[in-house]
């Protein structure tokens, strides 16, 4: 069974209250994060199809949450490589996977992918992250939102 994970205000991908944010809601099963996103005509590059820069916001912040569940500490990218398939139709829901596949002190190695309720897949990724200081870790998650349902992070009890 998935748990959300927390969310913020301000995050341009998951905050509630940003106006031009996704509001994107994330959720693991313990072993990968997943979004769940339908986005609209104003995510779109051409017509009907979504921008590509889109797929590589949700899948950086998707792997980089799937770091997280795996070593007691938030990462930021260090690299992403990201190999789009085919392009994603506006409107749709979209499907997004990060997995972590080594995680260390100094380095996460992870994969992600883009794929619709159908399993066809639009975009798969690698990249390496970065952990942030105990201390940076602390501040961003002070400023999360944590519900009762949501998954406990950085030794939190929700």
């Amino acid at each position: 069974m998935e748990k959300p994970l927390p969310h913020s205000d301000w995050c341009y991908v998951c905050g509630d209250q940003n106006p031009l944010g996704h509001r994107v809601v994330f959720k693991t099963d313990g072993e990968a994060v997943r979004a769940y996103y339908t986005p609209h005509e104003n995510r779109q590059g051409y017509p009907g199809v979504v921008h590509g820069g889109v797929l590589c916001t949700l899948l950086d912040e998707t792997m980089g949450w799937s770091a997280s569940l795996r070593h007691d500490r938030m990462f930021v990218t260090g690299e992403l490589t990201i190999r789009f398939i085919k392009p994603f139709p506006a409107g749709e829901l979209m499907i997004v996977e990060g997995r972590a596949h080594k995680v260390n002190r100094r380095m996460a190695s992870v994969t992600g992918e883009v794929r619709d309720e159908a399993g066809t897949v639009y975009a798969v990724a690698t990249g390496k992250f970065l952990p942030m200081s105990e201390e940076q870790t602390k501040e961003v998650d002070g400023k999360l939102k944590y519900g009762p349902d949501t998954i406990s992070l950085f030794g939190r009890n929700s």
